[in-house]
């Protein structure tokens, strides 16, 4: 018989999510468990830290980097290397918002939000922009050959001329449905979505030229008002086809047709909100997200900086699972090391959110640029009441033999819950095989009997990580 499909907690949505693994359909086991990508370094940006923001154009890459109390806008090629194009004055940290038309790179500070760049490549110029009807951008985005700005600190929001980011007619529009200020903006499927605190608007490319209220370029899509906020100005991106945001309520809202579905779940809420146990985040007002395809899937990224926290939802398998990366001083690990995002070719690219390099993020890479990667995976609790459940044998089911590298034996560590995972006691660590030694088995003997049960496998090692069951062997 093929082994149990591991009883990872896909269903109720309030057990512990595994950390570096995601779960993807199998044909014999319903779910197995795969190992995250790994980082590697791509470009170091010279005496920066925080990178900022992470651009793709004409197959090149575009970086907006901390150095200091400025930031400095990168060109990177292919091959890594990074040369400076200018320096932005206005802030040094958080995220900001890069976008571009047909020539020019549009950067937009998110911090202090009151000023706009724009890059040409053909000249060579980095400028910032200066019309008079420019109103500052807390945000910004391009769809129909326009750039979308948000007035900081208002309900309006207006666009560039066409084709240039750099020229404005003074025009502007007014998000009215609900009365709360504009945090972000969002184009999709030729809809605008105006993100505010309390409320999202929706908006749509009529054809109009602008030059009257009745010839408007833009117009509300009747019905295109959702009563979700904004739970931060970068709380939003576009995924799987959809427009996906973190609310000002802490939930994960997915819009589909104008109808909004929650996809986070109970533990999510426990972890931002806390669960009168353990303390929640003191805010998630600096949440970031954006999202990728890997591997015929598409991912929901969403970090809490101030949290520690990296969460990814998977539309193919509507799963979420945590990313985690080693803290500086190693002594620990938390958030993720992607701060943003780019895909160049078919690599992905993030930035990292305080060292100033630019990683590739692959299946390849088994660890974080030299630095171990945990895979944590935590089992569904056996419950049995008032009766004792029976655990003579455990067996791990894993691809054995794998690496990393020949000499070197990988492991793997099992721990047992008898608590609802309020304390972990170890059952030891089993090998994951030489390489080659694909028939290698991660047994646990006697595992005796208990009314409760919960298990914790860890994985250090960087080696490659498929986890295809568990047996718990026969009463």
């Amino acid at each position: 018989m093929p082994p149990k499909p591991f009883p990872f907690p896909t269903d109720g949505y309030i057990g512990q999510p595994p950390t570096n693994f995601y779960p993807a359909a199998d044909s014999e086991r319903e779910k197995i468990l795969h190992g995250t990508p790994g980082l590697k370094a791509f470009s170091a940006l010279t005496n920066c830290t925080e990178v900022r923001g992470l651009r793709e154009w004409n197959s090149e890459l575009y970086a907006v980097a901390r150095r200091g109390g400025q930031s400095i806008l990168w060109h990177i090629d292919q091959s890594g290397g990074a040369s400076e194009l200018g320096t932005i004055t206005t802030s040094s940290s958080g995220p900001v918002w890069m976008t571009n038309n047909f020539a020019q790179l549009l950067i937009v500070d998110g911090v202090v939000g009151q000023s706009g760049y724009v890059y040409t490549p053909s000249t060579g110029l980095f400028e910032k922009i200066t019309d008079s009807n420019f109103f500052g951008a807390a945000a910004c985005d391009y769809q129909d050959s326009y750039g979308l700005f948000v007035q900081p600190n208002s309900i309006y929001w207006f666009l560039s001329a066409l084709q240039d980011f750099k020229t404005f007619d003074g025009s502007r529009y007014s998000k009215e449905g609900i009365t709360d200020n504009i945090r972000g903006i969002l184009g999709n499927q030729l809809q605008i979505y105006l993100g505010g605190f309390k409320g999202t608007e929706v908006w749509q490319n009529t054809g109009g030229d602008n030059t009257l209220p009745a010839t408007a370029t833009f117009q509300r899509v009747p019905g295109g008002l959702i009563k979700y906020g904004w739970g931060s100005p970068k709380a939003g991106c576009v995924f799987d086809n959809t427009v996906t945001w973190l609310t000002e309520q802490g939930q994960v809202v997915r819009i589909a047709s104008l109808s909004p579905s929650i996809i986070s779940t109970d533990w999510m809420g426990r972890r931002i909100h806390g669960d009168g146990i353990t303390p929640g985040m003191s805010t998630f007002a600096d949440a970031i997200t954006f999202s990728y395809v890997d591997h015929e899937h598409t991912f929901f990224w969403l970090t809490f900086p101030s949290g520690g926290l990296t969460l990814v939802y998977d539309a193919k398998t509507q799963v979420w699972h945590q990313r985690s990366s080693y803290l500086t001083d190693n002594t620990a690990y938390g958030r993720h090391r992607a701060n943003c995002y780019a895909l160049m070719g078919e690599k992905h690219y993030v930035g990292d959110y305080e060292n100033g390099i630019v990683y590739e993020m692959s299946q390849d890479y088994f660890d974080d640029d030299g630095h171990p990667m945990p895979g944590i995976l935590y089992s569904k609790e056996f419950d049995g009441g008032m009766d004792p459940i029976s655990f003579p044998n455990l067996m791990l089911m894993m691809d054995m033999g794998v690496g990393p590298d020949i000499g070197r034996d990988p492991q793997v560590m099992l721990e047992k819950s008898n608590d609802g995972g309020k304390n972990w006691v170890s059952r030891g660590w089993r090998s994951m095989g030489l390489i080659g030694e694909y028939r290698r088995q991660a047994i646990w003997l006697r595992e005796g009997m208990d009314c409760r049960r919960q298990y914790r496998a860890t994985i250090t090692d960087a080696v490659k990580r498929t986890v295809l069951g568990i047996d718990t062997g026969k009463p």
